[in-house]
């Protein structure tokens, strides 16, 4: 009998360890907090890209870029299926790649981070692998993908175990999954998944997705874009934060569908019988990025008067600090610095680095 007691209690004890263990911090996002523009000081540091210039550097087509502790800047150019290196001053240090089906070389890049023992992690879904380079530009070594033909973006923690998310579809609906994978991306465990339904010939403006990130300490930061609500599960993948925002639904206008249309589909023949349809909300989330503080950033739908975005800023820990607007989508941010992809006069794509500062209320 005593042992029987000591069993139960011993099994109590552990699932109050995870009940208990498990945060929740809500946030009210409101007015209250939200930036003027003067209140967000910027000051352009660097320009890589743009227009053709002696010493200049013209991108074919950025997917993406990161920012490695140093400054050093890598950048995937799916046009020119090239990986780049610059420094912290811009200067171009190497940049390797052709297309091809061989070691090293592209067929669709499709996303970049920075990988486990100071690699770079490029992930190339036309031939459906990950292949790390080092530092100086050496191939280390490539993993095939093809147990997962769904999958879309996809990053590695620092024990080299992957998370990435996947979309399947079916008669009538979508299934959306963020899983942890192993080294040949067998499925370990299933972290989010949303169900969304299909109807055919329609297409849906805003339909939900799944954003996450990796922080420092392993642990990830992850979101369905319908709802408010971010989870940061541990190394073992168990939820140890809920965040819960609460915030006022920015209501799409007439006017907002006109442009975001023309934006997508303007100047092109359509099928007649395709049907589009709008929610009478945005997502409260657009865009999730954290920086190298761990530190939440989140791109929202919200703009001021002139079209600027809003950012809502959170700490490490979750708690809502802010939100200011910002012309640029911000790609990645390394201390006081963001770091921007935008076009100039003649529509060619660069990358600005700003120093930036938050007059905090």
């Amino acid at each position: 009998m005593k042992k029987v007691q000591v069993f139960l209690i011993g099994v109590l004890l552990f699932i109050s360890h995870f009940i208990f263990s498990q945060e929740t911090i809500e946030n009210k996002i409101d007015s209250s907090n939200k930036l003027k523009a003067r209140e967000v000081w910027l000051e352009k540091e660097l320009e890589i890209g743009g227009q053709k210039q002696e010493g200049g550097y013209i991108f074919g087509s950025i997917r993406s870029f990161r920012v490695d502790d140093e400054g050093n800047i890598f950048v995937i150019d799916t046009k020119a299926r090239k990986l780049t290196k610059f420094d912290k001053q811009g200067k171009l240090v190497w940049k390797i790649g052709k297309t091809g089906q061989g070691p090293g070389e592209f067929q669709l890049l499709s996303g970049i981070e920075l990988g486990k023992n100071n690699s770079v992690l490029v992930y190339d879904i036309g031939n459906r692998r990950i292949a790390y380079f080092s530092q100086d530009g050496k191939l280390l070594e490539e993993i095939s993908t093809a147990n997962q033909i769904r999958l879309f973006r996809v990053d590695d923690n620092s024990k080299g175990m992957f998370y990435g998310t996947i979309i399947l579809r079916f008669e009538g609906r979508s299934e959306y999954f963020l899983n942890k994978f192993d080294r040949n991306f067998n499925i370990i465990k299933q972290l989010y998944k949303l169900e969304l339904k299909r109807v055919r010939n329609e297409i849906n403006f805003y339909s939900a997705s799944i954003r996450y990130r990796i922080r420092n300490d392993d642990n990830i930061v992850y979101a369905s874009t319908s709802e408010y609500i971010f989870y940061i599960a541990d190394e073992e993948d168990t939820i140890r934060k809920v965040i819960v925002n609460k915030y006022k639904p920015i209501k799409i206008t007439k006017a907002d569908k006109k442009r975001e249309f023309e934006e997508r589909y303007g100047g092109r023949t359509l099928p007649p019988e395709l049907k589009f349809i709008f929610p009478d909300y945005y997502p409260p989330i657009e865009h999730l990025l954290i920086d190298d503080q761990d530190n939440i950033f989140v791109r929202t739908y919200e703009r001021t008067k002139d079209g600027t975005h809003y950012y809502d800023y959170f700490d490490a820990e979750g708690r809502y600090i802010a939100s200011f607007p910002m012309k640029e989508t911000i790609f990645c941010i390394r201390g006081d610095r963001f770091y921007t992809l935008e076009e100039d006069e003649e529509g060619y794509q660069k990358i600005v680095r700003y120093r930036y500062r938050l007059k905090l209320r």
